[in-house]
This record gives structure tokens, sequence and C-alpha cells, in this order.
């Protein structure tokens, strides 16, 4: 049961990307790289929307059907989805980069996959506490930890 509500996710996942990475690289649409006025790009953005949503949807899903489950396996659940998604969705982007193949498509794969682990524990935790006032300080706690690593080690924020 859990394996179909991850493969389903996961489909509508890569779907959006694959979409999304047409829209903003190949339409006509002419859709700006960076939001006007501030470092966030349009893609990234749309990105972050899509993967929150999914993570919500289904892992309310996966407990209305299993309401056993801990945070840790609803945070597994939610991270299978992106690790499957962006496995499939690499392996495409990879046909179209020219150089350092293999590089890239474990840069996406890796990274994707741990972002989307911090937004599922967050989903997760939240869907099955409620407790919104620690789950924010949870939120604060994670960019205050990212905050001191870029000013400890800048090469991670140039990279």
């Amino acid at each position: 049961m859990k394996i179909t509500i991850i493969l389903k996710y996961s489909g509508i996942l890569l779907a959006l990307f694959l979409i999304t990475w047409w829209l903003v690289y190949f339409s006509t649409f002419n859709i700006p790289e960076f939001i006007p006025y501030t470092p966030i790009k349009v893609y990234g953005l749309f990105l972050s929307g899509y993967i929150l949503t999914i993570l919500i949807l289904s892992q309310k899903e996966v407990l209305k059907k299993i309401k056993y489950l801990t945070v840790f396996n609803l945070t597994l659940i939610g991270a299978s989805i992106c690790f499957i998604n962006e496995l499939i969705f690499q392996f495409i982007l990879s046909f179209t980069e020219t150089s350092d193949k293999i590089y890239y498509f474990l840069k996406g794969v890796t990274l994707t996959t741990l972002l989307c682990a911090i937004f599922s524990f967050f989903v997760a935790y939240q869907l099955k506490t409620k407790r919104t006032s620690r789950l924010i300080l949870f939120i604060i706690l994670f960019f205050a930890f990212f905050k001191v690593l870029s000013i400890l080690f800048p090469i991670l924020v140039t990279s």
C-alpha cells in the first residue's frame, strides 16, 4: 500500500518537475530566471512549492490508511517519493548536459533528496503531533544552523 502511494506521488512530482523545466527553459513564455529584485530563482520556488504540496498530500493519504506510522516513517516515505522522482528527473536531465554529467546527477539527487527529507520531517511532524509552536522553533533552528554554516564555511554558499 505504501509502495503504490510512493510511486503515485513520485510520478505526479516528476510530471510537475518536467512541465516546470520545459516552461522555464524551453517555452516561449519568457519566464524570468529570478523574481525581480530578489536572488530567488523562479524555478526553485515552483519546485519547492510542488514538493511541499506533494509531501502534504501523500503523508495525509498514508496517515488515513495507516494511522500508527511514526514521524520517522512518514519522513522516510516523503524522502522516498522525492528520491525516486529526482533519480528519474536527473537521469532525463543528464541527456541535456554536455559535461560533468555524473557530478550534476549525483549533486542533484543527493541535495534534493536531503532537502526533501528535511521538508518531509517538518510536514510529518506537523501532521502527526499538531505542535505548531515547536515546529516553528524547529524551522527557526534549521535556518539558524544553515546561517552559522554559511558564516563558518563561506565556500558552501558560493558553490
